[in-house]
């Protein structure tokens, strides 16, 4: 029976699981000053680590045939990463609400998990969707200044306020994920920040 909250680390390099916490940390600091400060300018910074975490790819040639090979961080701790799979509920999203995955149910591998509608809308009477990879990578392109052309059918397809919310909405399911309690280190950097502020203000 598959051990719930908790990422089984396999054999992987130092540096990488390095990077990887890392990573998650930064994710976590921002999701804290996006949702207690209002500081949204750190959701690049939340769209870009999500890319870098579980949607990073690399165009190249293996004996003169094109091919993508996944360069994510939690592929290079985890050979065979799972997440918890998006609720049945998740359709048409005329309310966006963070709460976008299923906790009950068994966790998916990645690809699949990557390849799940997130969003649908009707646009012009016809139905437009989004898959959490193009999200992800088309919300990091954009709020990151990226001139990369646009995936999207219609670029206003999700506002900006969803898209906060999403973006929160899969971190939050990648901590689930991971094992990673997020109240419980956001409470801890919370107190890391207040202790460096009051050890500047003593310095003063």
């Amino acid at each position: 029976m598959e051990k719930k909250n908790q990422l089984v680390f396999t054999r992987s390099n130092a540096a990488a699981k390095r990077k990887f916490d890392e990573a998650i940390t930064i994710l976590e600091y921002s999701v804290m000053l996006v949702e207690l400060f209002g500081l949204e300018e750190f959701n690049n910074i939340i769209a870009g680590q999500l890319r870098l975490i579980l949607c990073e790819t690399k165009n190249t040639r293996i004996k003169r045939e094109k091919v993508t090979i996944d360069q994510s961080l939690i592929k290079k701790i985890n050979p065979n990463p799972r997440l918890f799979p998006i609720k049945d509920s998740i359709q048409m999203s005329n309310v966006i609400t963070e709460d976008i995955f299923d906790y009950t149910k068994q966790r998916i591998e990645l690809k699949l998990w990557r390849n799940q509608i997130i969003y649908k809308t009707d646009i012009e009477g016809k139905i437009q969707e989004i898959k959490i990879i193009d999200f992800i990578k088309e919300t990091a392109n954009k709020i990151g200044g990226a001139q990369a052309e646009s995936s999207f059918p219609n670029k206003s397809i999700i506002s900006d306020g969803h898209t906060k919310i999403m973006l929160i909405g899969i971190a939050k399911g990648l901590f689930k994920s991971i094992g990673r309690d997020y109240k419980k280190h956001a409470s801890m950097n919370l107190s890391h920040i207040m202790q460096k502020i009051e050890q500047s203000a003593l310095g003063d």
